[in-house]
């Protein structure tokens, strides 16, 4: 393929932010890592190039601002689900202003940031009350639970890793990025990736970071792939190799996510991650998982 394809119809965004549509952007695919100029993270004691799964694809860098065709197309328009749609917004006040208090701010390693939670145990429990009946009124009356506060290196393109693969006792900078992927397990085919719920991720940092997805479903994925290959070897864990392969010119979509701002994303059901490219301080987040929805 030699032309930017035109995305379709598929997952949408559901916006909750001032801007929202403005601010998202655009590009012209992804390239296979080797084909990829990496950029050197430089932070405290660390000075590394981030290495990569031999079958990591990464956005390319010519991101523009969408047309308004664009816009219309990923506009949310079928009924708003927990499989189909991208959520994005803000945190009520009063939690954002309980984050400020506890202030992560001078955190280098999340270590720090559970340290930092430790020390403020009051602001703590309130913290975890706000947060919880927030979470209550966009939950669908389904569980949700706390699955991880993660903390990411600044200027890290693609911030998934895979330390599967690495030997016990590794270090940061022998981590390998998995680049765009989707968070398929065993228990999964590509037609019940849907049916497995979605995250919400909520920055609490102090700088923009980037949230990156492709806006079709597993099973678009799988109609598109049939037409190109034998899909019977195709799997949630192949595929995201094989599709990036096939059409390394579908187009990817960047959401920048400022402090206290969420997404709330079935990354089960699309290819996506998250990214820290340019930023100089610690990425700090917080994400649940359960069935929500505006």
């Amino acid at each position: 393929m030699t032309q930017t394809e035109t995305i379709k119809k598929g997952i949408g965004i559901h916006n909750r932010l001032p801007k929202g549509f403005e601010e998202i952007q655009i590009n012209s695919g992804v390239k296979h890592h080797k084909a990829h100029e990496g950029s050197e993270v430089n932070y405290e004691h660390f000075s590394f190039m981030p290495l990569y799964i031999d079958e990591a694809y990464i956005p390319k860098r010519d991101w523009r601002s969408l047309e308004i065709s664009e816009q219309r197309t990923l506009t949310g328009t079928e009924r708003l689900k927990d499989h189909n749609n991208i959520y994005i917004g803000e945190l009520p006040k009063k939690a954002q202003e309980l984050f400020k208090k506890i202030d992560f701010s001078n955190c280098k390693s999340r270590e720090d940031v559970m340290q930092h939670f430790g020390k403020h145990k009051e602001l703590t429990l309130a913290l975890n009350t706000e947060l919880s009946n927030f979470l209550q009124t966009i939950s669908n009356d389904k569980p949700f639970h706390l699955h991880c506060i993660t903390a990411n290196l600044p200027n890290v393109e693609m911030v998934a890793c895979d330390i599967t693969r690495l030997h016990p006792g590794f270090t940061i900078p022998e981590k390998k990025y998995m680049g765009m992927h989707n968070d398929g397990t065993q228990f999964m085919t590509l037609h019940t990736t849907y049916k497995h719920g979605n995250r919400i991720c909520i920055n609490i940092g102090t700088e923009t970071r980037y949230f990156l997805y492709v806006n079709l479903s597993m099973i678009q994925v799988y109609n598109k792939l049939k037409e190109v290959t034998d899909i019977r070897k195709v799997d949630v864990y192949n595929v995201a190799e094989t599709f990036f392969k096939h059409f390394p010119d579908y187009p990817v979509i960047r959401i920048p996510q400022k402090p206290f701002q969420y997404y709330i994303a079935p990354t089960d059901n699309c290819f996506h991650d998250g990214s820290t490219l340019g930023n100089s301080k610690l990425d700090i987040n917080m994400v649940y998982f359960g069935n929500f929805t505006h």
